[in-house]
């Protein structure tokens, strides 16, 4: 997964291939210009962009017309940071609708925990902002992931790994309970 280049050879920041089991389907990117138009858009292989909805607060900020240029960018900047999670969230959900509903009988999510998994073939800055809820290291050429997770959590982070083209090698879950002095 490499960011798109801008037509200054600049990498954007907000550029992600988005993938299903290894075949590039689409392009998930962040567009800051113009002010009416900024949010977050899906493109998939051979079709125009489309806008996706993943806050209100980015529709606010398509309103704003009272801050300076430079305020304004640098809240653009900040909302495409903290948003990258929920709008590959929002393009998993528009590229396969299916998965988004339950298709057993008595579908639940995986059970709530501390986990880790290990994941290559993804930068671990974009592994940084798709799941900001987990603590990164990178050894080598695998990132490792960790921390806890919700009920439902770790189907979340696995489904945005394999959107950005992570392969995940290893996922653990981490029972242990820490036991302080007094046991």
């Amino acid at each position: 997964m490499w960011p798109e280049q801008q037509p200054r050879g600049e990498a954007r920041p907000h550029a992600y291939d988005l993938f299903d089991e290894g075949t590039q389907i689409g392009t998930l990117h962040w567009r800051a210009r113009p002010r009416r138009a900024v949010g977050w858009y899906l493109t998939r292989l051979g079709k125009g962009p489309e806008p996706l909805f993943v806050d209100t607060a980015i529709s606010d900020l398509s309103r704003d017309e009272r801050s300076t240029a430079h305020d304004w960018d640098l809240h653009a900047e900040l909302a495409a940071i903290l948003s990258t999670a929920l709008a590959l969230d929002a393009a998993g959900r528009e590229l396969h609708p299916e998965r988004a509903q339950g298709t057993r009988r008595f579908r639940r999510g995986l059970a709530a925990g501390r986990y880790e998994i290990h994941v290559t073939d993804v930068e671990p800055a974009i592994l940084s902002r798709i799941t900001p809820e987990l603590h990164l290291d990178s050894v080598s050429n695998v990132t490792i992931l960790a921390g806890e997770l919700l009920e439902g959590g770790l189907e979340v982070a696995i489904q945005r790994i394999g959107l950005v083209g992570g392969r995940i090698v290893a996922v653990f879950r981490s029972d242990e309970v820490d036991e302080g002095p007094d046991s």
